[in-house]
């Protein structure tokens, strides 16, 4: 087993809800040697003054030939870095080649499927479950052997600092490349129509639209984003279990609205089948719309959402270290 000041862990994810993930594990990565394997964006580029990181471009499914150009990328990364693990958050658009090669040099590969997967994994949990590789997952699973529950890797911020400004509601849409005009259309409507009655402040990423009536931007850094959740009056947002997270750490109440195939908002109907939000939902924490009427329905009742929300990744990050030191019995 290696020594601990032998160990040099390759922190892999995506963007968005995977890497907000990825560093709620600090406490636990930051006692090693580490480095990062990500896509580059205004998210992933706040912490790279402080972190080893390495960017490469996200792959997608439906353009298979993108996971060949990072075959090369990735390979001279991890030669040049020797890790003598892999711990992954997913997705697959960035996690399957580090896999891959990690079966071919014995790299110890190490995979949490996404909180956002309450019933069911991730596309890339079910793959690997379907070739006999052990995962880990932060809802409890007894469907299958190889699948360990590991609690939530999220932990709760007990120090907000609201800034005393909760005169407006922030939206946002994340980060896909995918416009979700639907979404800031029908707050810019319902804030016409006077049922929004705050100052509105929108993350709109690569949705390009201009408005009069709201504030608007693309990217920030997510020490910002995370200002805008804690004082807002409240959060409207794409089904990102980022965001949501995020709400609840902080005590946000929030609305979701999914992300449609249909309306042009999804590169494919297999994308985004996340379920957390309905979870959520039955728990009181948020509500789920579909449209215009709903999130005004929903904006009416806002005070009725719960927070309060408890997080604990004790037993996730001891797990994490017992894996990693070589003193579990998995």
């Amino acid at each position: 087993m290696p020594k601990k000041h032998q160990i040099n862990i390759c922190l892999v994810c995506t963007s968005g809800g995977h890497f907000e993930q990825m560093t709620n594990l600090s406490d636990f990565y930051e006692s090693y040697n580490h480095f990062w394997i990500t896509n580059r964006n205004k998210q992933t580029e706040s912490i790279n003054k402080f972190e080893r990181m390495y960017f490469v471009e996200a792959a997608h499914f439906k353009t298979p030939w993108q996971y060949l150009g990072q075959i090369i990328p990735i390979l001279k990364i991890l030669r040049k870095e020797a890790p003598t693990h892999i711990l992954s958050t997913g997705s697959g658009r960035m996690a399957l080649i580090p896999f891959l090669i990690s079966r071919l040099t014995g790299i110890q590969f190490i995979f949490i499927d996404t909180y956002s997967r309450v019933n069911g994994r991730s596309k890339f949990g079910e793959f690997l479950l379907k070739i006999g590789h052990q995962i880990f997952t932060q809802w409890n699973d007894q469907s299958n052997k190889n699948a360990l529950y590991i609690g939530p890797i999220f932990k709760r911020t007990n120090n907000s600092k609201k800034n005393g400004d909760s005169g407006y509601i922030f939206v946002t849409v994340g980060t896909r490349k995918e416009p979700f005009l639907r979404l800031i259309k029908g707050v810019e409507e319902l804030a016409r129509k006077g049922v929004i009655k705050e100052r509105v402040i929108i993350q709109a990423g690569h949705t390009k639209y201009r408005s009069n009536n709201c504030e608007i931007f693309d990217f920030c850094p997510p020490e910002k984003i995370e200002d805008l959740i804690i004082n807002a009056r409240y959060v409207v947002t794409q089904e990102s279990a980022g965001i949501g997270t995020l709400c609840l750490k902080h005590d946000a109440r929030f609305i979701v609205m999914p992300r449609e195939y249909r309306y042009g908002e999804l590169p494919a109907k297999s994308d985004m089948k996340e379920d957390l939000h309905f979870k959520l939902e039955e728990m009181g924490y948020t509500k789920v719309v579909r449209n215009i009427e709903d999130l005004q329905n929903a904006i009416q009742n806002i005070d009725k959402l719960k927070v309060g929300y408890n997080f604990d990744n004790t037993y996730a990050i001891q797990t994490l270290r017992q894996i990693i030191e070589g003193t579990s019995s998995q």
